[in-house]
């Protein structure tokens, strides 16, 4: 239930945005599209929705974690799962500063459009 309303919470963020860029003066960079392709917003966006999993769900990873081995359970940590969300989020934040070259070449052509 609660990932539903993450779920609403989300498209009520989105189509607010869509209604300050068309009611304001505020623009949205002419690149837009190109962000969805973009490694730092999937990594960012995997590590949250990871990181809303195991809030909304604990009993899914004490399922999991029951499930291993012992010997492996040794070697990691409880909460491995919370610092593979934050590893997900730190790579997104650095992954900004890594030129994608296609996409790169994608923006020089939508910024060269009139």
């Amino acid at each position: 239930m609660s990932i539903l309303i993450f779920i609403g919470v989300v498209a009520s963020v989105i189509v607010a945005a869509l209604l300050i860029r068309k009611y304001t003066s505020v623009e949205f960079v002419s690149h837009a599209r190109l962000l969805f392709r973009a490694w730092s917003v999937w990594l960012g966006g995997i590590g949250t929705a990871l990181g809303v999993y195991l809030a909304s769900a604990p009993d899914a990873i004490i399922t999991v974690w029951n499930m291993l081995p012992p010997d492996l359970k040794s070697m990691l940590p409880v909460n491995i799962a919370q610092y593979v969300s934050y590893l997900l989020i730190a790579l997104g934040i650095v992954s900004q500063f890594i030129r994608q070259k296609r996409l790169v070449e994608k923006k020089q052509q939508l910024d060269a459009q009139p």
